[in-house]
């Protein structure tokens, strides 16, 4: 049998040819395969074929650690740069989280909002920029005890129109209205007093130098003794005398302690009820401050306590008249007990003529 690569006769049962190496037929027919099969799986262990002596190769010998020549002339490896993979290409610029913009964005609106509101705040409570149609609580009202506040800075705040026709903080009698001075009406630490000191009679103290027909008219009060207070107006007459024919004409508008009000129409002794009631905008007890008012105009007549309207009614006794203030111990039928002296106190009244 010759050898399949070289043609060498090959020597009985050898397995590869002793001048090319070739494998031959008995080293396939041993290792249970042929040499043109197919691949097919590598078993768990390597077939070593028996060892003899290399055969001999057509390239000489070798010096010792010489790298042998590739007879197909392939170029050899590139040496491997462990640093060629790498970029050198900077990385991008860091981008601020989109969270921390939008709430930097959110901060600069409230800001902006808070600037704005604080401005609106400023301008609602100067007094010179205040909307003429704004009110107030009775809880914060203020109330001006400046003794010169301009004209121009108290508004009327219950119809919105006319004009101031006084100021008065009532700590004197300087502001020529001429105010009554006598026992049971006086200027005391600063505001003025109406005293009634007996239970079964009310007093009033009026102003002689004033006399309007269509107004506003507002004060504070506070009832320091006794039952109840309240405003006189177009007054004509506060003098009883038969010989003269002269009686007491007036209205007199009063609140009580108890929460109880009052409009009457007085004339002498004859005493004619418009309205009365309880109202829960009247602030009760001693000592308590209640800022009361009333609107005439022509024949009605509108009731407030604490910028608040109680009652509105009509009436064409009297058409003008004096102002004043009342002080009530009288036991009538607006006072159902005998309170004892009565005393109160007025003080920062305003009159807006309309």
């Amino acid at each position: 049998m010759n050898c399949t690569n070289c043609g060498t006769p090959l020597p009985q049962g050898a397995i590869y040819c002793p001048t090319c190496g070739t494998l031959t037929p008995a080293y396939y027919s041993s290792a249970g395969s042929a040499p043109n099969a197919p691949t097919v799986q590598s078993s768990s262990y390597i077939v070593t074929p028996p060892q003899s002596p290399p055969p001999p190769t057509t390239y000489g010998s070798l010096p010792y650690q010489t790298t042998p020549r590739d007879p197909y002339g392939t170029p050899p490896p590139t040496p491997y740069d462990p640093y060629q993979s790498l970029s050198l290409t900077p990385p991008p610029p860091s981008i601020p989280p989109r969270s921390n913009r939008i709430g930097l964005i959110i901060g600069v609106i409230l800001l902006i909002l808070l600037l704005v509101s604080a401005g609106i705040v400023a301008l609602l409570l100067h007094p010179g920029a205040r909307n003429a149609s704004s009110t107030a609580s009775p809880a914060t009202t203020p109330v001006n005890t400046s003794a010169t506040a301009p004209a121009t800075a108290v508004v009327n705040p219950y119809t919105h129109s006319g004009t101031l026709a006084f100021f008065d903080p009532l700590s004197d009698n300087s502001k020529g209205h001429g105010w009554d001075v006598n026992t049971n009406c006086a200027f005391t630490d600063g505001a003025y007093h109406a005293i009634a000191p007996d239970e079964r009679y009310g007093d009033y103290c009026i102003g002689q130098d004033t006399d309007f027909s269509n107004f506003v008219f507002e004060v504070r009060m506070q009832i320091i003794k006794g039952y109840s207070g309240g405003l006189r107006f177009r007054v004509i007459s506060t003098t009883h005398d038969p010989s003269t024919n002269s009686v007491d004409k007036n209205y007199n508008f009063e609140i009580g302690q108890d929460g109880k009000y009052e409009l009457s129409s007085v004339n002498d002794i004859n005493i004619h009820i418009l309205a009365h009631g309880l109202s829960p905008a009247i602030y009760r007890g001693l000592n308590q401050i209640n800022l009361i008012a009333v609107i005439v105009t022509g024949n009605t007549i509108s009731l407030y306590v604490n910028q608040q309207q109680i009652t509105s009614v009509t009436d064409s006794a009297y058409s003008h008249g004096r102002l004043g203030f009342d002080a009530n111990g009288g036991s009538n039928s607006f006072t159902p007990s005998h309170p004892g002296q009565t005393e109160v106190v007025y003080s920062n009244t305003k009159v807006w003529k309309l």
